[in-house]
């Protein structure tokens, strides 16, 4: 009786196993799958940093330039003013009129060049904001190509398959070569076969602007115009070959790709300022508010805008004085910079589990803004210095206050930020 109690105890005991293993595999599962969806995390945080990174990039190209197409314009305003004085001192002889002539045409074809070389460089600023931001996106993508190993260096640069048969100063020095990437005492094709054997396809794609050089856009030149929207990627496989090496730009023929887009405007619209703008609007808003006719005169207050407008227009095409953007805030706040990255990954079977990738995407925009003054007002590249004046007059003429200001280079400060993320 007693020996049948042991036997049914010794049963019960071994039931424990299936549980056990039924556990263990409901454990590693659930390892398996926290795993996955941490390195698709990483996967998709890479992404996501390499667009705002790029985004961020290009806007802050289009805001130096922003800055320095207002100081450029600061310059415009103070060359037209020396050369106004002088036209008006030479112009009060009968023998200086022909020097205040010159220097008018001398002065205004000054104008008009440099608003000419405005517009070039504001389409070299998209330009270079697309190019700045491809790169950014680039380098910020978790791009994870394995590098050539020692091994592969030998075999590639100096034939040598067994490094076991060298002696171990012999590896010493070429190890030295191996982790510089370089050889000073090489041939020029030796140190050219050193450079492909110790870098990854990517770091040259990178270093040879490969990135950017691609048909329309690759050599892009002042006065030419960038795509609105410019597209390149690089993809490599786990045994070393890359889209770069092998020219094949089928990204979705290899085991990882990272392919980036950029959207953005193709130039800026730059007008040619005049002070007159300023102080027509002074005068315009002066005579409308004061100017009190009966009907039957509402014709000579029409007549006298009109001769105000007229006289403004003439003196806007004679006498340039700046650069200016109508709808300053439509051509930058509201004219961002977009950047798409596109990364796949080959799913990895590891016997037990798939890690599942597939295509991760990522999108930011950013901007760059003119800040605002205390009024609200953004800031602007048209020269302050008449707007300032403009403002002296309107207060004189009210009986305001008649504070002053001259040239304010603070008025031009420009900011960058991210507008959306996807």
């Amino acid at each position: 009786m007693f020996s049948k109690c042991r036997n049914i105890g010794n049963y019960n005991k071994g039931q424990v196993f299936p549980f056990l293993i039924a556990m263990l595999v409901a454990v590693l599962a659930v390892a398996m799958i926290t795993v996955n969806l941490g390195q698709i995390g990483i996967f998709k945080t890479d992404v996501s940093n390499a667009a705002d990174a790029g985004a961020l990039a290009g806007a802050s190209t289009l805001s130096g330039y922003l800055l320095g197409i207002g100081l450029q314009s600061d310059k415009m305003c103070g060359e037209m003013i020396i050369a106004a004085v002088v036209i008006i001192l030479t112009a009060c002889s009968v023998i200086g009129i022909p020097v205040a002539i010159a220097t008018y045409i001398a002065i205004t074809v000054k104008q008009f060049v440099t608003y000419f070389q405005a517009l070039e460089e504001g389409k070299m600023a998209w330009s270079n904001a697309k190019k700045t931001a491809l790169q950014y996106a680039f380098q910020n993508a978790g791009i994870d190509e394995p590098r050539p190993t020692f091994k592969q260096f030998l075999k590639n640069v100096y034939g040598i398959s067994d490094p076991d048969t060298l002696s171990a100063q012999a590896v010493a020095n070429y190890n030295k070569i191996y982790a510089l990437g370089d050889d000073a005492s090489a041939s020029t094709e030796q140190r050219r076969k050193i450079k492909s054997s110790t870098q990854t396809g990517f770091s040259r794609f990178m270093e040879g602007n490969w990135f950017w050089d691609e048909g329309a856009w690759g050599e892009i030149e002042p006065g030419n115009i960038s795509p609105a929207i410019v597209t390149n990627g690089y993809a490599w496989n786990a045994d070393g070959s890359n889209s770069y090496d092998s020219g094949n730009s089928n990204l979705k023929s290899f085991e990882n790709y990272v392919q980036v887009s950029v959207m953005g405007n193709i130039m800026y619209p730059l007008e040619m300022y005049n002070p007159g703008t300023e102080l027509s609007n002074v005068i315009r808003d002066w005579v409308s508010e004061r100017l009190d006719l009966p009907w039957w005169l509402d014709w000579l207050a029409d007549a006298v805008q009109w001769v105000i407008d007229l006289s403004v227009g003439m003196l806007e095409e004679l006498l340039p004085a700046g650069l200016k953007m109508n709808n300053i805030v439509q051509n930058t706040d509201n004219n961002p910079v977009t950047v798409t990255v596109k990364r796949y990954k080959q799913n990895n079977n590891l016997g037990l589990w798939v890690f599942r990738y597939g295509v991760v995407q990522g999108q930011s925009s950013a901007h760059a803004y003119g800040e605002t003054d205390a009024d609200g007002i953004p800031h602007d590249i048209k020269p302050m210095l008449f707007e300032n004046i403009a403002h002296w007059i309107g207060e004189m003429f009210s009986g305001g206050d008649w504070d002053f200001q001259w040239f304010n280079t603070g008025k031009h400060l420009f900011e960058t930020e991210l507008m959306t993320v996807r």
